[in-house]
């Protein structure tokens, strides 16, 4: 590998520089000319140092023979628009993928690999809370939908699959999962792998914006992207807003067979070694269901 390049600013990145670093066969510090740029932004984008970088490059994206990008599914077109499942961060993606869909006649190479909420999220996001009686309840606005878990290190396999079988991913949009799974499932196998009673509760999503964002500016009022962009009246979407929306995909998609749908066999094929449930990740990560920090805005 003569190019390598690797934007990102968080987690998805990490598994992917640490996966491929582990191969010895990508270098990228090793190629002449390279400088890692860390992001240190709580949130978004770190501005200053980007434009730092930027400003000491000549050129970007110049004779890429294959691009990779990270997307999400265009549940916008999926649904006919609903409004009710218009979500920044996907609709933002997903129309990314569509110019990339557009260059038919590129000689680039590109990949596109779906991912969705993290089961990492578990630790912070959607970590439970321990009852006064010792249960630990897991309060999600979840309903009776089911949430498209990914795991940042099979994720990073997809990536590696993908840079190694250019035959195979050249034009190829598919989207990854561990599994779908309910909430009333991550209870029961949390308390099945850890011995600890635990109980679902399908939590009103009014109550779990008041308890999620209380480190923002606005709490939930606060517009997304508001650390990178300082005037308001640029941004769109307020964290309520986009999040009730974010959490409306994943009612919509109970079964693996609504709104957001994979092809598990085909993710075997490509990736045996896949995590392959949420128990399975559990275990992996010995996961006790104790809060960590990992996003200070969440803290």
């Amino acid at each position: 590998m003569n190019t390598g390049l690797i934007i990102g600013t968080g987690r998805q990145s990490e598994a992917v520089i640490n996966l491929l670093s582990s191969t010895n066969a990508y270098h990228l510090l090793a190629l002449p000319n390279i400088e890692l740029v860390a992001n240190n932004a709580e949130t978004g984008y770190d501005t200053a140092a980007f434009l730092a970088s930027a400003s000491k490059s000549d050129f970007v994206f110049a004779n890429v023979k294959h691009l990779v990008y990270s997307g999400l599914d265009y549940n916008g077109k999926e649904s006919n628009f609903d409004p009710n499942l218009y979500v920044g961060h996907y609709e933002g993606k997903a129309r990314v993928q569509e110019f990339i869909h557009a260059q038919a006649k590129s000689s680039m190479a590109w990949t596109i690999i779906r991912s969705g909420p993290y089961v990492e999220n578990l630790t912070q996001l959607m970590a439970p809370v321990v009852d006064i009686d010792g249960t630990y309840l897991f309060q999600l606005p979840l309903g009776n939908g089911a949430l498209p878990f990914i795991d940042l290190e099979s994720f990073a396999g997809y990536i590696l699959w993908s840079l190694q079988n250019l035959d195979q991913s050249a034009g190829l949009d598919f989207g990854v999962a561990i599994e779908h799974i309910t909430g009333q499932e991550i209870a029961d196998i949390f308390a099945a792998k850890t011995g600890v009673p635990a109980k679902y509760v399908d939590f009103p999503i009014e109550a779990w914006h008041s308890k999620t964002w209380t480190r923002l500016p606005k709490g939930p009022d606060t517009k997304v992207g508001f650390s990178s962009v300082k005037d308001d009246n640029a941004l769109l979407m307020t964290f309520r807003e986009n999040f009730t929306n974010w959490w409306n995909l994943y009612k919509a998609s109970a079964g693996n067979t609504g709104l957001i749908r994979r092809d598990y066999q085909y993710l075997d094929k490509i990736l045996p070694n896949r995590v392959k449930t949420v128990g399975e990740w559990m275990v992996k990560a010995n996961y006790t269901g104790e809060r960590e920090s990992t996003l200070p805005n969440l803290d």
